[in-house]
């Protein structure tokens, strides 16, 4: 089976996520005008083999960087119909962020990898732009499209990173180099006006499954279990997650988690690291109650209830409390 290529993982995403046909794809992205073999390229991408040999399944560096329009301008129009295709608004918005933040960044860097190149730019980048203070959540999702995009066009993640970095201090008004949310000095004096906020979104086989469930700011928190108590809770767990199986709370601009006595034990892989951390063992290895102390979960952590719950923790906003 013939290696994917950055292109190829970056049409067929479009296609199965968004529902944008490669034609659609192609037209969006490349420059019409511009002459091959005596033919348009408009003309050269309406010939179905021409699209799959030379466009969708083009290997790395074929492609001359001058035959693709204005990215920022496709990725504008490419991010537009993503957002409506997942239904719109900031239920569409934010299923793009999960999807280009996670599934979609895992497959490209894979197919970069297996090309011989350098991946983890791409990742660090991802992780910059989440980290990135945005007054709106759509421009997030356009800088990730945007990513996703010119590599998979160049297959070149440095070359997308600095159009990217210029897009961002052009018309955004920041920088990949700001320090934010986690990666930021934390003040001297606690301050409630303006807090992270947390979402949590199942992880299933590796991929996401909406919708994106906000952690409450109340004192109470929010109640994980497959039949949670209270106006905040969550029950989009397997069947071997205990009643009320995990409380998460806010406090002191901290995001904590505790085990409320689960049967099967929870723990925290950690987004920085991957380290693993046990919150609560399960009773039945443990052959004692399941207590555990507050453990302080951050953007892109996981969390673990049981033997397949999994979710991923993301940064949502920034807002009032």
């Amino acid at each position: 089976m013939a290696t994917d290529t950055p292109s190829s993982v970056m049409y067929t995403d479009l296609r199965q996520f968004g529902g944008i046909a490669h034609r659609d794809t192609a037209t969006v992205l490349f420059d019409g005008s511009v002459s091959i073999g005596g033919k348009t390229l408009s003309a050269r991408i309406d010939d179905r083999t021409f699209l799959s040999r030379e466009i969708v399944h083009a290997k790395p560096g074929s492609l001359h960087p001058e035959l693709f329009s204005d990215f920022p301008v496709a990725a504008k129009k490419i991010t537009s119909r993503l957002i409506a295709a997942r239904g719109g608004g900031q239920a569409g918005c934010s299923e793009v962020i999960a999807h280009y933040r996670g599934a979609a960044a895992t497959c490209m860097c894979d197919a970069l990898t297996s090309n011989d190149i350098d991946a983890i730019p791409y990742g660090n980048v991802v992780r910059k732009i989440m980290s990135l203070h945005l007054e709106l959540e759509s421009d997030r999702a356009l800088l990730l499209v945007m990513l996703f995009v010119i590599v998979g066009c160049l297959a070149d993640p440095r070359a997308a990173i600095d159009a990217i970095d210029a897009f961002a201090a052009s018309e955004l008004a920041t920088s990949l180099d700001t320090l934010v949310g986690d990666e930021a000095p934390r003040p001297q004096a606690a301050s409630t006006a303006h807090e992270t906020r947390l979402g949590l979104v199942r992880l299933i086989n590796g991929a996401f499954r909406p919708p994106i469930h906000e952690l409450s700011c109340d004192p109470a928190g929010t109640i994980i279990g497959c039949l949670p108590n209270g106006s905040h809770s969550i029950a989009d767990v397997d069947a071997d997650v205990s009643r009320q199986h995990v409380r998460i709370w806010r406090e002191d601009g901290r995001w904590l988690v505790a085990d409320l006595n689960s049967t099967n034990g929870t723990r925290v892989i950690s987004g920085a690291d991957k380290s693993v951390h046990i919150i609560a063992n399960a009773q039945a290895e443990s052959r004692e109650p399941s207590t555990s102390k507050p453990f302080e979960l951050r953007n892109s952590d996981i969390l673990c209830l049981g033997s397949t719950t999994r979710f991923l923790v993301m940064k949502l906003s920034v807002g009032r409390s």
